[in-house]
């Protein structure tokens, strides 16, 4: 399945969030919160079923798995040591500075750079690897474009601030997906940073968000996404 509209289709569901944010969603974090327990469910599925089988069938065999356990760190600083304040979901802290604004874009930013060029390096196998990891990007990116813009608006850059802050995110997508591209980094490695990024978002972004809903309905959310990745799977067994 061809990369040029796949990845511009990932990119599309970061304006997606920006939007809904900035449109309908302000003050109602419900909605977001069980979509991200959806995402949460799809993407750990995805990626401890499909993805890290494949990584380690890759070229450099279980070695790949430090690549893992990196893409897991590396995601950690993006989020954590770049930017002074960050969650996902709405931001409600009114005291931050427009500069925490600007860092949790740049940290997301190289998050996004890291979702494009795997969208890239899975399409890249050939064994409908790429569309599984593209519906997993799609589902976390649409809370992480809201995300962003919830984040711009409490800081103060209003509406237009808010989407162009959730525009330079997809932009940053489609960036990794063209970098990967061209240079064709070592699949092995590349799939177990999105391994480990997949991992991280699902288990520590995701997870707590919809953890805030009460009742079963964030378990019937993450059990949602599971179900999605198994009929997914299902249409789109894995080929050698």
């Amino acid at each position: 399945m061809s990369i040029y509209w796949l990845a511009p289709l990932a990119s599309l569901a970061t304006l997606l969030g920006g939007w809904g944010v900035v449109r309908f969603l302000q003050g109602r974090a419900q909605f977001m919160r069980l979509l991200s327990g959806v995402a949460a469910g799809y993407l750990l599925s995805v990626t401890l079923v499909r993805i890290i089988p494949e990584c380690m069938e890759a070229p450099g065999g279980e070695s790949n798995a430090m690549w893992v356990l990196a893409g897991y760190l590396l995601v950690h600083v993006m989020e954590h040591g770049i930017t002074l304040h960050f969650h996902y979901g709405e931001e409600t802290h009114k005291d931050g500075s427009p500069l925490s604004g600007v860092l949790a874009l740049v940290g997301l930013s190289l998050h996004s750079l890291m979702d494009g060029v795997a969208i890239a390096a899975a399409l890249a196998t050939h064994s409908n690897l790429g569309p599984l990891v593209v519906l997993g990007i799609l589902f976390h990116r649409i809370p992480e474009g809201g995300t962003i813009a919830s984040i711009f608006l409490v800081r103060g850059f209003g509406n237009r601030g808010a989407l162009m802050a959730a525009a330079t995110l997809a932009l940053a997508a489609l960036v990794g997906a063209a970098g990967q591209s061209l240079l064709g980094l070592p699949t092995g490695p590349v799939l177990g940073l999105t391994a480990g990024l997949a991992l991280y978002v699902a288990s520590s972004d995701l997870l707590p968000e919809v953890q805030k809903v009460s009742g079963l309905r964030s378990t019937v959310a993450l059990l949602s996404g599971v179900g999605i990745f198994l009929v997914s799977a299902r249409l789109l067994p894995h080929h050698h």
